[in-house]
C-alpha cells in the first residue's frame, strides 16, 4: 500500500491529478460520439448503449470506455487526497476512493466483455457500476459538504449525479423482474424499457459531465 501512494504521489508531481479527470471525460464523450458517428443505423433512444457495441463505430464506445475509466482511477485517488480534511472521517474518504476505484474497473470490464457467451457478465458489470456510481457519488458529496475546499454547490451536484443513478435502478429492475415473470408484468415492462435507452445515456453522460465539473473546479480552485 505505501508503494501504491507513494505511486501516486510521485505521478500527481508529474501530471496534476486533475488532468487525469479531464481525460477521462474527453476520451470517453469522444468514444461514444464517434461511435454514433460510425453507427448511423443505431438509434440511441431505442436501443440501450449495449447494443452500440455491435454496430461498425462500437469498438470505439468500448475503447472509450475501458480507457476513459482506467484514466478515473488516478483521478479519483487525486479527488480522496484533496478531501483530506480535519473535518472528514479518514475512514469514509477511504471507503470513497475505494468504491470508486471498484465502479471504474467494473466500467473497464464492462467495455472488455460484451455479446456472445459474455453477456451475461456485461450485464453484471454494468450492474455493479451503475449501484456503485450512485454510492460513490453520494459519499464525495457527504465528504465535500464536509471540507473547507469544496463549495456546497459541488456537493449537490454530486447528490444530483447519485439521484440520477438511483433513478436509473427503478425502471432497470421493474424491467428486469417483468422479464423474469411475463405472466405477472410482461407487458407493464415492455413500456417501461421505452424509457430505458434515454435514461442510460442520461446516466452515462451525467458521470462523464461529473468528471468534467469536478476537474475544472480543482483546475480552478487550485487544489
Amino acid at each position: 500500500m505505501k508503494r501504491i501512494n507513494e505511486f501516486f504521489d510521485n505521478l500527481f508531481k508529474v501530471i496534476p491529478g486533475y488532468i487525469f479527470g479531464l481525460l477521462t471525460f474527453v476520451v470517453g464523450f469522444s468514444g461514444f460520439i464517434i461511435a454514433l458517428l460510425l453507427s448511423p443505423e443505431y438509434v440511441m433512444w431505442e436501443k440501450s448503449i449495449s447494443l452500440l457495441g455491435h454496430h461498425p463505430g462500437g469498438i470505439f464506445s468500448r475503447f472509450g470506455l475501458i480507457i476513459s475509466n482506467t484514466l478515473a482511477i488516478p483521478f479519483l485517488v487525486y479527488l480522496g487526497s484533496t478531501l483530506k480534511d480535519e473535518n472528514v472521517s479518514e475512514k469514509e474518504r477511504k471507503i470513497a476512493v475505494g468504491a470508486g476505484i471498484f465502479i471504474s474497473i467494473n466500467a473497464v470490464l464492462t467495455g472488455a466483455v460484451s455479446g456472445g457467451g459474455l453477456s451475461d457478465l456485461h450485464g453484471l458489470f454494468a450492474l455493479l457500476s451503475w449501484l456503485g456510481g450512485n454510492v460513490v457519488c453520494f459519499i464525495f458529496g457527504l465528504l465535500m459538504l464536509k471540507s473547507s475546499k469544496y463549495s456546497k454547490s459541488a456537493a449537490y451536484f454530486s447528490f444530483i449525479i447519485a439521484g440520477i443513478f438511483g433513478s436509473f435502478l427503478i425502471p432497470f429492475f421493474i424491467t428486469n423482474f417483468c422479464n423474469a415473470f411475463p405472466d405477472i408484468c410482461g407487458s407493464f415492462g415492455k413500456k417501461v424499457y421505452t424509457i430505458m435507452p434515454v435514461y442510460e445515456w442520461v446516466v452515462m453522460f451525467s458521470i462523464l459531465i461529473w468528471y468534467l465539473f469536478n476537474s475544472i473546479y480543482m483546475l480552478y480552485k487550485k487544489i
